[in-house]
C-alpha cells in the first residue's frame, strides 16, 4: 500500500512545483515591469533632498550653447535694396550652467515655485574667440524705427531724428566684435542729446526701459543682445512635484503667479503646458509628445514622436518638431497677429508680441520653411542633421538621452523713408543668428 501511494505523492510534488514554477514565471512576466514601474513612479518626483530635486535644482554639468552668427558681405548693396549675401560665422561657444533660486515647497498642491537663472560662460578653446568683427543690421536703429511704425506710426518721424541724432548713422548696419554685440555691449552716446527727440529715446535708457541696456555712467549706456539674459532672472515658476501624480511631474502650473499668458489673441495659444524643460515624467506615451513651456517664446513647444532609434545602444524614441503653417492649422492661428491677413510665414513664428521687436523665429538656414524666405536671400543651405530639433528620449525612466535644440532669430526688416539709411531696404525676413544647445 505504501509503494502504491508512493508515486501519487510524487505525482502530487510534481504538480505543486509546475505551478509554483508557472507562478514565478508569472510574475517574472507580469510582475516585475509593474513592480520596476512602482520604483520608478516613486523615486522620480521632486520630493525635497532627493537625489532627482537635486539634479533638477543645479544641474551639476553644463549644457553647450554655441550660437552661429549671419554675417552681412553687402551690407552697401543691402541698403540699395538689393538682397542680403549671407556667410555664416560660428561657432561661439559657451557653457551655459542652469540653476534655480528662491526654492518654496507648497505641499498641499504638491507644488514647488522657483526662479530660473542661465549662466554663460564663453569657451574660445571650443569655437571662435568671441573678437571676430560682425556685420548684422543694428540691433537699436533698425529694430527701433520698424517696431515705431508698425506700433506708433505717427511718431515715426520724430523717433528717426531722435536716431539720427544720437547714433549719426552712416549704415543701417553694425561692424563691431562679436562680444559687443552679444553680451558686452556697443556704446550708446546721450552726452549730446539736446534735441526733443533724442531727449525721448535717451529717456527710455535712463529709466530701464530698453531691455539689453545697462548704464555706464550719467550720459553713456552700453546695449547687447544676450547679455542681459545671462546671470538674470528668467521668471517665477511654478511647477508640479509628481509626488501625488507621477504624470504631472514638472508640469508648469504657473508663470509670474498667472495660470496662463495673455499674449496671444486666442486662448489656446496663452495656455501653460509642458514642462520648463529640465524634467519630463517616466514612462510617457509617445502620443502624449514632449511638451515645454518656452518663457523666452511666450508659447508651449510640443514635439511629436517620430521613430524607435538607438543611443549608444539604448532604446529610445526620437521626437521632433518645426514651426509649421499657423494660417493653415486651426489650432495655432491665434498665433498670427490679426488671422487671416497677418499670420507669419510657413515655418515661422512673429515674435513681437511676445518680446515687443520686429523679430521672427525659425529652424535654422530656414529649414521647413516657406520657399519665399530662402528666394530673398544667399547663403543658406538648410540641412535636416544640421538644422532640425531632435530629442531622443529614454521613455522609462524620462530621461533625454540626446538632446539638439536649434533656433534661428530673424530680423523682420522694412524700409524707412525718414532714416536715409533704411529708406531703400527690400521688405524681407533677414536672418541674423542661430543657436543649439
Amino acid at each position: 500500500m505504501i509503494l502504491l501511494l508512493l508515486p501519487i505523492k510524487i505525482y502530487k510534488l510534481l504538480a505543486i512545483g509546475c505551478v509554483v514554477l508557472i507562478t514565478v514565471a508569472v510574475i517574472s512576466i507580469l510582475g516585475f515591469p509593474k513592480l520596476m514601474k512602482m520604483m520608478i513612479k516613486k523615486e522620480i518626483n521632486l520630493k525635497p533632498n532627493s537625489e532627482t530635486r537635486q539634479m533638477w535644482q543645479e544641474f551639476p554639468i553644463p549644457v553647450i550653447f554655441s550660437i552661429y552668427v549671419f554675417n552681412v558681405t553687402n551690407p552697401k548693396a543691402v541698403e540699395n535694396g538689393d538682397k542680403p549675401q549671407l556667410k555664416e560665422m560660428g561657432p561661439f561657444v559657451f557653457e551655459e550652467w542652469k540653476d534655480k533660486y528662491d526654492i518654496a515647497d507648497i505641499e498641499e498642491e504638491d507644488a514647488v515655485e522657483f526662479n530660473m537663472r542661465n549662466t554663460f560662460i564663453l569657451r574660445p578653446d571650443l569655437g571662435l574667440s568671441g573678437e571676430e568683427i560682425v556685420t548684422m543690421p543694428h540691433p537699436l536703429i533698425q529694430f527701433v524705427a520698424i517696431s515705431i511704425k508698425r506700433e506708433k506710426a505717427a511718431m515715426i518721424e520724430m523717433i528717426a531724428e531722435g536716431l539720427q541724432d544720437i547714433f549719426k548713422p552712416t549704415s543701417a548696419f553694425i561692424q563691431a566684435p562679436f562680444m559687443d554685440i552679444f553680451f558686452r555691449g556697443f556704446d550708446v552716446d546721450c552726452s549730446d542729446s539736446d534735441s526733443f527727440a533724442a531727449s525721448a529715446i535717451c529717456l527710455n535708457f535712463h529709466t530701464g526701459s530698453v531691455k539689453g541696456a545697462r548704464q555706464v555712467n550719467e550720459t553713456h549706456f552700453k546695449f547687447s543682445l544676450l547679455g542681459a539674459s545671462n546671470h538674470s532672472d528668467a521668471g517665477r515658476f511654478k511647477v508640479s512635484r509628481g509626488i501625488k501624480n507621477n504624470r504631472m511631474l514638472g508640469q508648469v502650473l504657473e508663470f509670474e503667479g498667472d495660470e496662463e499668458l495673455n499674449v496671444w489673441p486666442g486662448e489656446e495659444c496663452n495656455k501653460l503646458k509642458g514642462t520648463d524643460s529640465t524634467i519630463f515624467a517616466p514612462l510617457m506615451k509617445p502620443s502624449e509628445g514632449l511638451w515645454t513651456f518656452s518663457a523666452d517664446l511666450c508659447r508651449a513647444l510640443g514635439p511629436q514622436y517620430q521613430k524607435k532609434v538607438k543611443y549608444n545602444g539604448l532604446p529610445a524614441l526620437r521626437y521632433t518638431m518645426d514651426f509649421g503653417d499657423v494660417k493653415n492649422e486651426p489650432e495655432n492661428q491665434c498665433f498670427c497677429k490679426d488671422y487671416p491677413d497677418n499670420c507669419p510665414a510657413k515655418g515661422t513664428m512673429d515674435l513681437s508680441l511676445c518680446n515687443e521687436t520686429p523679430m521672427i523665429a525659425s529652424m535654422p538656414h530656414f529649414l521647413n520653411g516657406d520657399a519665399k524666405l530662402l528666394q530673398d536671400v544667399e547663403g543658406l543651405q538648410p540641412d535636416e542633421m544640421k538644422h532640425g530639433i531632435h530629442i531622443d528620449f529614454e521613455i522609462i525612466s524620462g530621461t533625454p538621452l540626446s538632446i539638439a535644440k536649434r533656433l534661428q532669430f530673424n530680423l523682420d526688416v522694412e524700409p524707412i523713408e525718414q532714416l536715409a539709411v533704411m529708406s531703400k531696404l527690400k521688405p524681407l525676413v533677414m536672418p541674423l543668428f542661430w543657436v543649439e544647445e
